[in-house]
């Protein structure tokens, strides 16, 4: 087990009045590394200072008539209006600040040397920065993993199970991989031609399929390698297994009741504080809620093992930023500085001009 240190020096083996001082303090800087940020870095789109409102317009596609020649004449001054368009908008209007109290004087005092406190306080600043980097991820991934259509065919069910039948091992796995590359492809199919179906507005679309992008569940994609598919398809669909992978967690449905925790698959949709009998947990979206909190409506998910992979536009959930500052603040009374970064965003919504389909393994 690892030893904490609890400040107690070590006595000297010689003389016993005498203690071993500490050779070196290190920080260690190499926190975050990895985030999974892709798909939000992707995401992003520009806000402003002026305004706080983006709106996108959807419209639908024309129609033919017969034309009927010399009869024409008499129509000359008809009005041939288009289907009413469709405007969705989103909004700047979430705002955060994180803070962070740091001293130049006592704090140094626990520190042997100038150059390990130094570390030490540069990587305390450096988590302002890493820690707006981790909620815009798991926000943001959370919300790709549990938000869903259920217009028109944006719910697909794969069934594995009757493909697989009695086989095991790594011929259960090749059916499995089969079974599910098929799915792909004709889904891919449907996209690219057009239809009402794969978007809530129910207009006439199709996709280039390099704007899709898959988001894959790691469950699944792990179980399902790239070997197990047969060489009849494409590597255009085998390059769709892995194509975006999150972890297992941030795939689910979301409560739309209060619901308390259970230790084991009810997650945080959002950051946020959750008190229970005065004592306050703090979670990040995708952490678990502990059993003995509730957490409010519609801002907590029951994990869906289920669900295998979501297919979007990669503009299908824009991640709007404000403005994001950083400042400082020294108070001559404390000698203390606090640094604060404070920034907006969106409400995180999906366009509805655009494709967001679910996959479950039936």
């Amino acid at each position: 087990m690892p030893v904490t240190f609890t400040g107690q020096l070590r006595s000297n083996e010689i003389f016993a009045a005498l203690y071993n001082m500490i050779i070196s303090q290190q920080t260690f800087a190499d926190n975050i590394d990895g985030t999974y940020s892709e798909l939000v870095d992707m995401a992003r789109v520009d806000g402003s200072l002026y305004g706080d409102t983006k709106t996108y317009t959807a419209t639908d596609c024309l129609q033919s008539v017969a034309w009927g020649n010399d009869a024409e004449a008499t129509n000359l001054l008809k009005l041939h209006r288009p289907p009413a368009p469709k405007t969705q908008a989103i909004f700047l209007d979430i705002f955060r600040m994180i803070a962070l109290t740091t001293d130049d004087y006592l704090s140094k005092r626990a520190w042997g040397t100038e150059g390990a406190f130094s570390e030490f306080n540069s990587v305390m600043r450096g988590w302002i920065s890493d820690t707006k980097r981790i909620i815009d991820a798991t926000t943001y991934n959370a919300f790709v993993g549990t938000v869903e259509s259920e217009v028109g065919k944006q719910q697909v069910s794969i069934n594995v199970t009757a493909a697989v039948g009695e086989t095991t091992g790594e011929e259960a796995a090749r059916i499995k991989g089969a079974t599910i590359a098929k799915a792909i492809a004709d889904l891919l199919v449907a996209l690219k031609d057009v239809s009402r179906d794969y978007n809530d507005n129910g207009f006439l679309r199709s996709s280039r399929i390099d704007d899709l992008i898959f988001v894959w569940n790691a469950d699944v994609v792990h179980e399902i390698e790239k070997r197990d598919l047969p060489t009849v398809y494409h590597n255009q669909i085998v390059d769709r297994l892995g194509e975006h992978v999150l972890p297992s967690r941030y795939f689910g449905r979301i409560n739309a009741s209060p619901t308390q925790g259970n230790g084991t698959t009810v997650r945080s949709l959002i950051e946020q504080d959750i008190t229970t009998s005065d004592v306050t947990t703090h979670y990040f979206a995708g952490d678990l809620i502990k059993t003995t909190d509730t957490a409010p409506a519609n801002t907590s998910y029951t994990v869906d093992a289920t669900i295998a992979f979501k297919v979007m536009h990669k503009r299908s959930i824009p991640f709007m930023s404000a403005f994001e500052v950083g400042t400082s603040f020294f108070n001559p009374r404390s000698l203390t500085e606090t640094n604060y970064l404070i920034w907006g965003r969106n409400t995180l919504d999906y366009l509805a001009n655009y494709p967001l389909i679910t996959a479950r393994i039936a």
